[in-house]
């Protein structure tokens, strides 16, 4: 058999070649792949834009089947698209894209779900109180209770981290479960704060904290300062999807008022459970 041999320059070649192979399939890769991502959509049925890649962010525009729209970006079967006139988030089963659709859980999304309720503070720990004597410790029991009676009546099971009046450790407030809710209310030293702030830690949370946002936000008569990262422990060490709820600013007599009145607990823990609802349906 005859030998090749293969001189420096020849090796160098064939290197070159292969290289030359080598960058021209990546790049065949990367345009294939550009090209099977869509840049429009036409609306397959009337619909609504809305605030966010969720069903449960509020709706902003109508749109009729027909409209056409630009894709500016997706996250998962989401797309955030905009025309002439109108610009936000539309799930792409409504659309002309072949999107297959969501799976919806029956009408007990919270039906098999464990939730752990935290009344913050509790025992000698009154957390903050009121020039008229309302503490803190008291309100979110109260609010936890009633809402415990609510999501069991959705068939949820849930877990308080206290039901009495009694001082519990923050490296205790945690557990297994679906989610956990930390129920407080704010107090600054002037009465000018008032209204509704959601907290959340880890950015896997932030999907629970903005849902439980808007629905409280929805029904609620609070002024609203908004979702915000913070580094509370009782959140920060909780595994699962947790938030930390400031129900209003016991230092503001509107929002102490609120607090102390029973038929706004009920509005408010009822949003809460909206909340939960929309979190494990979508």
């Amino acid at each position: 058999m005859r030998r090749i041999k293969l001189t420096t320059k020849g090796l160098s070649t064939v290197l070159g070649v292969l290289l030359i192979i080598l960058v021209v399939l990546i790049c065949l890769g990367i345009y294939s792949k550009q090209q099977t991502e869509p840049t429009a959509l036409t609306m397959v049925e009337d619909n609504a834009l809305r605030t966010g890649p969720n069903a449960a962010y509020p709706e902003i525009f109508k749109v009729e089947k027909g409209e056409s729209f630009k894709i500016l970006k997706r996250e998962k079967k989401w797309f955030f698209v905009s025309n002439d006139d109108k610009k936000g988030w539309i799930a792409g089963w409504h659309t002309d894209l072949d999107i297959k659709r969501d799976f919806v859980q029956s009408e007990q999304p919270l039906k098999g779900k464990t939730i752990i309720i935290d009344p913050g503070h509790g025992g000698e720990d009154q957390g903050a109180s009121s020039k008229k004597g309302t503490k803190e410790k008291e309100i979110t029991l109260r609010t936890s209770l009633m809402l415990r009676d609510k999501l069991k009546d959705e068939g949820a099971t849930v877990v308080m981290t206290r039901t009495t009046d009694e001082y519990v450790k923050l490296g205790d407030r945690k557990g297994k479960a679906d989610a956990f809710i930390s129920i407080h209310a704010d107090a600054l030293d002037g009465s000018a704060p008032h209204g509704l702030t959601v907290y959340y830690h880890k950015e896997s949370q932030k999907m629970l904290a903005d849902t439980l946002h808007l629905a409280i936000k929805k029904k609620a008569m609070l002024s609203d300062r908004g979702v915000r990262q913070e580094n509370y422990q009782v959140i920060r060490q909780t595994k699962q999807p947790a938030v930390l709820l400031e129900l209003g600013y016991i230092s503001n007599p509107t929002d102490e008022n609120l607090m102390n009145d029973e038929i706004y607990r009920q509005i408010t823990t009822t949003s809460i459970v909206d909340g939960l609802k929309n979190y494990f349906t979508y």
